[in-house]
Order: structure tokens, then sequence, then C-alpha cells
């Protein structure tokens, strides 16, 4: 376990080649960056590793040096006697095993902070998601690409298809039938015949031509596409849901190993989390028999509960691992479904030619996505070099 000595000096020379000073957000971007959310909570952990292992060296190291010399008097001393060499041998026993049970104690106490620094990445972790449930529960959104890759929903269109209608009945008898009139592709031929059966060239007619021309145009070409944002859109937010439960779940696990049953939103609402962090120093207390209180009696640590303590401790800082990992694979998702949204709110070749008539609920969802977009670079997004390093912060380790 000598690598544990030395894991916090390690850990701090690691994580504090990161810290530099941190760039404000740009002017107009309000979202905050991996480097911000992030590094703080590592170069916290770090000063904390530094200071626990700095105790544990103060109080082991002596006895480290005791020991060795009692080693090799005992070796290499010609002037060992029955008397003398059975005390230096039961100083030595006894030695050995404060050292293991000053490594015992160290080990309990590197995963109560191991595991705190766990529950802080869940907490975070976990404010990410609502920012994103929060993002993807605007069904409005989504609702107005419905609108607007539809004809039927544009004033113009209305207007010149209840007039072709009416030509088309009064000049050849025939009425389309209602089960086709929602539909947009039969719509849009409709409203076509309509055109070229009207008649008259003055110059107002050729403006509202060319208006329906271009809603005609619009919708057609971009039905398929703003459906697929639209679908899509409705799998991220089912997805994210899934996380956040799932991420729930995982504080449920965590936080049962120390006797703590509120739910995190529950403790998240009633900023309950210093409990949490008082029944984990409890419960390594109990382990290591610093509660104890009987008089003239040091503490006497439970052996069984310190293994058990140790066992809980660590199955929930695996179960953070595994979560970090998924969060990753979640955002890294995102991003490019939202690359993908940008390509296909910027393929509408004729955005130029028809812009005074596009609605602006277009331009609106293009903006969206490149806000979004940017939230997942920046705001949501936990570059593979910073999820390595908070593994390597819950672990104690450093490559």
């Amino acid at each position: 376990m000598m690598h544990k000595s030395i894991v916090g000096i390690g850990l701090v020379i690691a994580l504090c080649s990161l810290h530099r000073p941190v760039p404000c957000a740009a002017a107009g971007n309000p979202y905050d960056t991996a480097s911000i959310w992030l590094q703080p909570i590592m170069l916290n952990a770090a000063a904390d590793f530094t200071a626990l292992n700095q105790a544990y060296e103060a109080t082991a190291t002596p006895l480290r040096s005791r020991l060795n010399q009692i080693s090799c008097t005992l070796r290499s001393s010609t002037n060992i006697t029955a008397d003398n060499g059975f005390k230096l041998l039961l100083e030595r026993v006894q030695l050995e095993d404060a050292l293991k049970a000053q490594e015992a104690d160290h080990e309990l106490k590197f995963a109560r902070l191991r595991y705190r620094k766990g529950i802080e990445i869940v907490k975070m972790l976990y404010e990410k998601i609502l920012s994103m449930d929060h993002h993807f529960s605007s069904l409005k959104a989504q609702q107005e690409l419905l609108k607007i890759s539809n004809p039927h929903n544009y004033p113009e269109f209305k207007e010149a298809n209840s007039a072709t209608e009416e030509r088309v009945k009064r000049k050849f008898n025939f009425s389309l039938p209602k089960l086709l009139q929602g539909n947009p592709f039969i719509a849009a031929t409709f409203s076509l015949v309509g055109m070229m059966v009207s008649g008259g060239d003055d110059k107002e007619k050729k403006g509202n031509q060319e208006n329906l021309a271009c809603i005609l145009d619009f919708t057609v070409r971009m039905y398929n596409d703003l459906n697929v944002i639209y679908y899509e859109t409705g799998y991220l937010f089912d997805a994210n849901l899934t996380l956040k439960k799932d991420c729930e779940a995982l504080f449920s696990d965590c936080s049962r190993q120390v006797g703590y049953t509120i739910t995190l939103e529950g403790c998240r609402q009633s900023d309950d989390w210093e409990r949490l962090y008082s029944l984990l120093d409890n419960l390594v207390s109990k382990a290591l028999g610093e509660n104890s209180n009987t008089p003239g009696v040091g503490s006497q640590p439970d052996a069984k509960l310190l293994n058990k303590a140790g066992t809980n401790l660590q199955f929930a800082i695996d179960r953070v691992v595994q979560f970090i990992n998924r969060y990753s694979d979640f955002v890294n998702e995102g991003n490019e479904y939202y690359k993908k949204f940008a390509k296909i709110a910027d393929s509408y070749e004729n955005e130029k030619t028809c812009s005074a008539i596009l609605p602006d609920q277009f331009r609106q969802l293009k903006a969206d996505i490149d806000q979004t977009l940017e939230k997942f670079n920046s705001a949501y997004r936990m570059p593979e070099v910073q999820g390595s390093k908070l593994k390597d912060m819950l672990y104690g380790t450093v490559e």
C-alpha cells in the first residue's frame, strides 16, 4: 500500500497542471464549460487527498523508521541476548500491528473521501441532466415543427387553396375529398393545378403565386427533414428521461450504503447533503471504533464492520464511475444528433429566395439548434481526458 502514500501528491501535480485562469464565458454565451464545472471539484479533491495522506504519513513514517531500525539491529548486531532480543522482536510485532491498523484506518478514510467525491459528481451530473431535461421537455418547439412543415398552417396557402377549390369545383365540378385535404403533398399538387387554371397575369396575382410557390417549395422539400428533427428530438427526450431515472437510482443505491433513504430529488430540494455526509462519517467512525465511550479504552476497530463498510463504499464508487461513462456517451450522442439537425436546417436551397415568406419559427428553430449544439459542446460535454481524470480521482490513482 506504499503507492497510496504518494497518491495525493501525484494527484495534486497532475491536477494542478490544469490550474490556470479559467476564461470567462464569451459575451452572449451564458453557458459554462467543462473546465469550469469539472476543474474545481478535481482540484478540491486533490487538496483533500493530499491532506489525508500527509496526516497518514505523519504517523506512519516514525513507525516505519523504528521498524526498519529494529530489523537492522536484529540482523546485524552481535550483542543480541535472549532478553533484549525478545524485547526487540516483541516491539517489531507491535509496530507491524500498529502499521497494519493505521493502514486499515487510512484505507477506510480514503474510501470515505472518494465516496464523498462520488456523491458530489452525481449531484453535479444530475443538474446537467435536469438542464437537458428542461430543454427536451419544451414541446412547443416540436409542435411548431409540425406546423411549419404543413402548408395548411400558412394563411396565404389557406386563402389560395380555398379560391382554388371554388374555381375547380365551378369549372370542373370537382372537390378534393376531405380525407385528402389534410395531406400536404396532395394539397400542394391541388394548389399547383389551381395556379395553372387560374389564368391572369396581373402583378398582384403574380406576387401571390410567388409567395404560394415558396410555401409549397419549402413545405414539400422540408417536410420529411423537419419531421426527422421532430421525432429524433422526441427520442432524445425519452433517452434523457431514462438517464435521469438511472441517476436517481444510482443515488439511492449509493446513499443506501450509509443508511440514507431520501431520494435524490428530495435531498436536492431540502439541501440535505450534510446529513448524508454525517451518516457517512458515523459509519466510518463506528467501523474504526472511534465512537467508543469506554473510559481508558482506545479505539477498537470492528473488523467485520470495517470490511463491510469498505466494500459498500467501493461498490458505490464503482457505480459512479460506470455512470460517468453513460453520461458521457449520451452527451456525445446528443451532440451528433444536433450536428445532423444543423445540417438539415441549413439544407433548404431556396432560403434566400423565399426569405420573405419563411416562418419566424424556422429561423428560431435554426437558432435553437445552434444554441443547443453549443450547450452539448460546452455546458454538457465531458471531454474524454476530463472523464478519465474524474475516474482516476474516484479510484485515487493517477496514470
